[in-house]
């Protein structure tokens, strides 16, 4: 299946109970959307966190990925510098 932001230390998920969806942050500053989803704000919600992947850098332009984890993905326990 792959790695992905729901693996990453630097991504953090809240459940809204009522409506059942995730929404996703990433502390590196990539904003974290639903790619399937193409209105907002309901790209920015997800039925599972690991539907959310990197859509905007920390520059603000969008984020053009060769896969649907960013370069900086780290997973728990992982040494700093041992990056996959």
């Amino acid at each position: 299946m792959g790695f992905r932001c729901a693996d990453c230390v630097f991504s953090s998920f809240t459940h809204h109970e009522r409506s059942g969806l995730y929404q996703g942050a990433c502390s590196r500053g990539y904003t974290l959307t639903d790619p399937h989803v193409h209105t907002s704000p309901e790209d920015h919600f997800a039925a599972d966190p690991r539907d959310l992947v990197p859509t905007v850098d920390p520059f603000g332009e969008e984020y053009l990925r060769t896969s649907y984890v960013c370069e900086r993905f780290e997973r728990p326990g992982m040494p700093h510098g041992n990056r996959q």
